[in-house]
């Protein structure tokens, strides 16, 4: 008999599912599993979803329920969450933790952290998709006198080319910076603009705006004060940046930016990506793990720049990211004609499938851990 199995969270009424990464986990554990709210039920908040499903499911896969302790009615849905987990062990039912990133990107507070702890001690399985979060959540669990090899590290999966109106082959031509990808000499940014992706001081960086650069970036930015700085920066002369430097200088090696605050579909993206030199992720130290973004660029056939940190490190050891330590190194790749060996990314590509993913668990409960 087939095991049900509950994803947290569920899609919310206003936004249904802005990050893809739940809707392929669904489709690809439907294989294993008996999949709960497979059909993507919108509900109002995520407490109350959890609480509903925490009478129903076998097995719960947990992620970012830590940050409902910044969503509306953060207590009473931080209540449901505890009487949740009383159902859940009540029934002896196993939960699963993703930890995908060490802090919420909003910040801390007892109610983040509490609900951190819970998952970390009640989790069966914790899972990370960067070493460096696999590590903090060691730590964190030898801390709370828990064993610590119940932490596994996964790469994040990618999704498979075809899913995205592509193939393996598409995708690795644009990787190689051969004719048939027809790259130009644009730095790309994509994504939802947000404060810790790092994109007002990447533009307004004295080093950048020097270095002859020309970047594009296209990703909506709701954040309307944050929207106004960055057009502010890229259409300001910022003259002090260029002191010293001469008229010529200035001219000559001046970095161009185009912002367009809105999204794009996978189609125009996937043109965008294979016709840039690099997509680049300036997120700000301690912002970010892992990221569905830097996955998706890969593939569409992109070759990802980012900090050497959490999944960007892991990424670069497998050779199909390039990572930076500092602001001139990363304006150094960003100059260069570096690229990624396509054969490299295709067996990537090919072992870390969402299909992988899921057999992965699927052994993992078959085998009574």
């Amino acid at each position: 008999m087939r095991k049900k199995i509950y994803v947290s969270p569920s899609a919310n009424r206003k936004n249904g599912y802005p990050n893809r990464y739940f809707v392929f986990l669904k489709e690809n554990l439907a294989e294993y599993f008996d999949v709960l709210d497979a059909d993507n039920e919108p509900y109002l908040t995520q407490g109350w979803a959890l609480l509903k499903h925490s009478f129903k499911a076998d097995i719960f896969l947990l992620s970012f329920v830590e940050t409902i302790a910044f969503h509306k009615l953060a207590f009473a849905q931080y209540l449901m969450v505890r009487l949740s987990f009383l159902i859940m062990r009540l029934r002896h039912k196993e939960i699963v933790f993703i930890f995908h990133n060490p802090r919420p990107h909003k910040g801390e507070n007892w109610m983040s952290r509490s609900l951190t702890k819970l998952q970390l001690k009640r989790s069966c399985l914790v899972i990370s998709h960067s070493c460096e979060t696999a590590s903090f959540a060691r730590v964190l669990l030898s801390e709370y006198g828990c064993p610590p090899d119940k932490v596994r590290y996964f790469c994040h999966p990618v999704v498979e080319p075809a899913a995205v109106g592509g193939s393996a082959a598409d995708a690795c031509r644009g990787s190689s910076g051969g004719e048939d990808s027809a790259r130009t000499g644009e730095i790309l940014i994509w994504g939802n603009i947000l404060p810790y992706k790092g994109v007002l001081e990447f533009v307004t960086s004295p080093a950048v705006r020097r270095a002859g650069l020309k970047v594009r970036i296209v990703g909506r930015c709701k954040d309307a004060s944050l929207a106004a700085d960055i057009e502010k920066a890229i259409v300001s002369d910022d003259s002090a940046g260029f002191a010293g430097f001469g008229a010529e200088a200035s001219t000559a090696h001046r970095s161009t930016f185009v912002f367009e605050n809105r999204a794009a579909d996978f189609d125009e993206l996937a043109g965008l990506i294979r016709s840039s030199r690099f997509v680049l992720f300036p997120y700000l130290p301690g912002s970010v793990s892992s990221s569905g973004v830097l996955m998706d660029t890969l593939t569409m056939g992109g070759s990802p720049v980012g900090p050497a940190i959490g999944a960007f490190a892991d990424l670069a050891r497998e050779d199909v990211c390039f990572v930076y330590g500092s602001e001139a190194e990363m304006v150094e790749i960003l100059k260069s004609g570096r690229s990624i060996n396509p054969e490299v990314l295709r067996d990537f590509i090919a072992r870390n499938s969402w299909h992988s993913f899921a057999r992965f668990f699927a052994d993992f409960f078959a085998s009574g851990h």
